[in-house]
């Protein structure tokens, strides 16, 4: 029997190069900054890509040349009510868009959509002067308190892209099975809107672990730091330890990485559902 050839596809070999060159540019820094976290301050900017000696303990020394678990725990104290907030406001406001029908909700929508286009650098001078007025700057607060108000729209239109697809026959059954609009949302549409909420809190996560702009602008106190705000610590007036910065970074990302292994189903899952919802 003839063996057939495989045919030469010049489309796979053009997309396969522009994937491998796109990792390496992703993973190129990567590697840098692993090795630089390796080196001695003498090595960072040598010409030797890989540190002649690996210092590991450039890891603890990143750890105990700052208060990083003050830090990290500053940065708990955030990330864990902000993704409370704001998967229960994403999922009780999509839910109120997908299945009730009152006066003026289109157009309630449509301002919804339209706070999407307004970057975030146009309301930070405003939001703040608001918290100052109140007194809750060099606080946690301002950078909670918003989760709870639906802040982030692009949330509320996913999750709600996806309620409208769950067929309104769950509703009218649970309806006359006696449930009431509360049990319904809790009981039917929340499990069954588990996979954007998934991908709801691991992009709230991302953000706020990975947040410089909202800490640098309310937190003036050292002792209110978070782990972002933290790696600034490392720059001195006239000099930076790389070494040790380029270490406390990978430590960072650590959990970051870990959450995406642990949670990657839903990850890209939700990216899809995202890419669907653009286009």
């Amino acid at each position: 029997m003839q063996k057939i050839q495989p045919r030469f596809n010049l489309s796979q070999l053009i997309a396969l190069l522009l994937l491998l060159g796109g990792s390496a540019i992703v993973l190129v820094p990567l590697l840098w900054t692993i090795s630089t976290s390796l080196k001695t301050p003498a090595e960072v900017f040598g010409s030797a890509f890989w540190p002649t000696k690996w210092q590991w303990s450039n890891y603890a020394d990143a750890v105990t040349a700052i208060p990083f678990f003050k830090f990290l725990g500053n940065t708990l104290i955030i990330l864990i009510p902000v993704m409370i907030g704001t998967v229960f406001t994403s999922a009780i406001s999509a839910y109120g868009f997908a299945r009730f029908n009152f006066r003026g909700k289109r157009t309630l929508f449509l301002v919804l959509l339209a706070t999407m286009m307004l970057p975030s650098q146009v309301t930070l001078i405003p939001t703040f002067l608001l918290f100052k007025q109140v007194g809750l700057t060099n606080s946690f607060l301002p950078l909670v308190l918003p989760a709870f108000f639906g802040q982030n729209a692009f949330n509320i239109f996913l999750v709600r892209q996806f309620m409208r697809g769950i067929p309104r026959e769950l509703d009218e059954s649970a309806y006359v099975d006696g449930a009431n609009r509360w049990q319904i949302f809790t009981r039917i549409m929340m499990p069954l809107s588990k996979a954007p909420l998934v991908a709801v809190s691991i992009f709230t996560f991302m953000g706020v672990w990975n947040d410089f702009q909202g800490p640098l602008i309310y937190l003036n106190s050292n002792e209110k730091y978070t782990l972002a705000l933290g790696l600034s610590m490392f720059k001195g007036l006239y000099n930076v330890e790389w070494n040790m910065l380029m270490a406390a970074t990978i430590l960072i990302m650590l959990p970051a990485l870990i959450l995406f292994f642990i949670a990657q189903k839903y990850f890209i899952e939700g990216i899809s559902i995202s890419s669907a919802v653009k286009g």
